[in-house]
């Protein structure tokens, strides 16, 4: 289809898209509490995608035996989160407060296999050649293959046992201010989420209404189109997303408990949930399990790697290609080119809502463009 060579069309699509732009600027302006936005929005879809999926098997029933299916799973759900919960948390607990016994395991780690990382003296390199100290050739190579193979390892390693404690007293204090941040967002939002809950399934009409009052009558139903489409194609595809994040941890969690690794439960969650963010999200969720699976053994440490390679493969050959795609309508090439210029704009923030800004963005320009081809034709269209 030709596009449109009215400049009334083009003004009108100028105003929404910056009108767009600044709704997001100031949105992400305020960031922390965007961030409990969000989350009470993928909660309120997520919510209302299980209320459709119970009501589609258990719609035929009568009130009270939904009502009685209904607080039975939620039961069960919470009971099992809990069991969960309370038999992990000593082995979390002394993880988190244990922070000697992990430095002296890191330290212990570098002076068991830090020969590994030994880098090579170039000024030795004569030895090794079999060259005397004066440049002749010497009459045992062997020898000279050792003295230089012993200078080598006398040269020290590439990375030092100070950094390897840098790195983990980094890793280390990320993630235990990461921890003390999530009780800033669960105070807000068990402020602001309940609100969202009871203005989603209570007023939800209202409020739409009240939005497409705000516009002319001759764009609402422009406006009450994209508002529903956003909603559905939000609710699915973060119905998706949380679903490919639960199956990820699951099979984190397995890997982990059968690798006899502590706090093998949150570590899973934590893989899955940080497997949300693209790109870097799978790699600093594998991080705390490889080091802490690497402190108890090797081969503990190889078992973490394998779960995590195993969980990707599930995630990059099935999840994304079969649902996450069949979600959203966008292609790869700019998916990546979208995620890649959030991540520098906004970080990992911008990186989880690349996509779904990109959603927004399409569905509204998309409604109001053939809408207004209705209401502005071009002179050759009529």
């Amino acid at each position: 289809m030709a596009l449109t060579t009215n400049s009334k069309v083009w003004s009108i699509m100028l105003i929404v898209s910056v009108f767009l732009t600044i709704f997001f600027a100031v949105l992400f302006y305020f960031e922390d509490i965007f961030i409990v936005l969000i989350i009470g929005s993928i909660l309120v879809l997520l919510t209302d995608s299980i209320l459709i999926e119970f009501n589609r098997y258990f719609g035929h029933k009568s009130l009270w035996a939904r009502r009685i299916y209904a607080i039975s799973l939620v039961f069960a759900g919470i009971l099992l989160v809990g069991l969960l919960l309370v038999g992990q948390l000593s082995d979390m607990n002394s993880l988190v407060s244990s922070q000697e016994e992990y430095e002296s395991g890191i330290t212990s780690l570098f002076s068991t296999y830090g020969y590994l990382l030994s880098s090579p003296d170039n000024g030795n390199m004569g030895p090794m050649m079999g060259e005397g100290p004066a440049g002749t050739p010497s009459g045992n190579m062997s020898e000279n293959m050792s003295a230089g193979l012993n200078s080598d390892m006398a040269a020290g390693p590439l990375i030092s046992s100070e950094d390897i404690q840098s790195i983990g007293d980094y890793i280390f204090n990320f993630f235990s201010s990461l921890i003390s941040k999530l009780s800033y967002f669960v105070f807000t939002g068990l402020l602001i989420i309940p609100m969202m809950f009871r203005l989603y399934f209570a007023k939800k009409n209202v409020i739409v209404a009240e939005i497409v009052d705000f516009f002319p009558l001759k764009y609402q139903d422009c406006v009450s189109s994209s508002i529903m489409d956003i909603g559905m194609r939000l609710r699915d595809y973060f119905s998706a997303k949380i679903l490919e994040s639960v199956i990820v941890g699951l099979i984190c969690c397995i890997g982990f408990y059968l690798a006899g690794i502590n706090g093998w439960f949150f570590l899973g969650a934590l893989a899955g949930l940080l497997n949300i963010v693209p790109y870097i999200g799978p790699v600093v969720g594998a991080i705390p399990a490889v080091i802490i699976a690497f402190i108890v053994s090797p081969t503990t440490a190889l078992y973490a790697i394998i779960t995590v390679l195993i969980a990707q493969a599930v995630d990059n050959l099935y999840l994304i290609p079969y649902m996450i795609a069949g979600k959203v309508d966008v292609n790869p090439l700019l998916s990546v080119l979208l995620t890649l210029i959030f991540a520098d704009m906004l970080g990992a923030l911008g990186m989880i809502l690349a996509i779904p800004v990109y959603i927004i963005y399409k569905v509204v320009l998309t409604e109001f463009y053939n809408e207004l081809r209705k209401i502005y034709p071009d002179e050759y269209d009529s």
